[in-house]
């Protein structure tokens, strides 16, 4: 025989997990605004590097002025005589404004979970299975001799 019990995590009188599901939407939401936002300015900051070290061409003057600009905005060190920025220094200032986002996407997703807890309903099936009483055992052949 089955059974199936349903648990409700949260009932209609009980609003606190609403009311943190929301909080965190909210926070999560603008958070992750802002991280979309810091991607962009980031990919902005990298095509202004990169051109200003192509104008630079390794010379001197301009050179100092493009390295403070990669370190101020990307913080990226930029080696004497670059001309561009290599793949590792363009990818590893544009990862962290990514990951940044897809924690804050997350970050929505469980705070959407919060706020719906009053509807979460949890299925578990039981399943219940008659047991015969245990036969006597019998003397085998290891069976002592008295």
């Amino acid at each position: 025989m089955r059974r199936i019990l349903y648990f409700r995590v949260a009932g209609k009188e009980v609003h606190l997990p609403k009311l943190i599901g929301a909080f965190v939407l909210f926070a999560a939401l603008l958070m992750f605004i802002k991280a979309s936002a810091t991607m962009f300015d980031s990919w902005d900051n990298l095509k202004a590097v990169n051109d200003c070290l192509s104008r630079a061409e390794g010379e001197e003057p301009f050179f100092s002025t493009c390295q403070g600009l990669a370190k101020g905005a990307l913080d990226v060190f930029v080696r004497p005589g670059q001309t561009t920025l290599t793949n590792r220094q363009f990818w590893s200032a544009l990862l962290g404004p990514i990951a940044a986002i897809l924690f804050w996407l997350a970050a929505l997703f469980v705070g959407y979970l919060f706020y719906k807890s009053g509807e979460l309903v949890v299925p578990i099936e039981e399943t219940i299975r008659d047991v015969s009483a245990p036969r006597p055992k019998k003397a085998g052949r290891f069976a002592s001799k008295k």
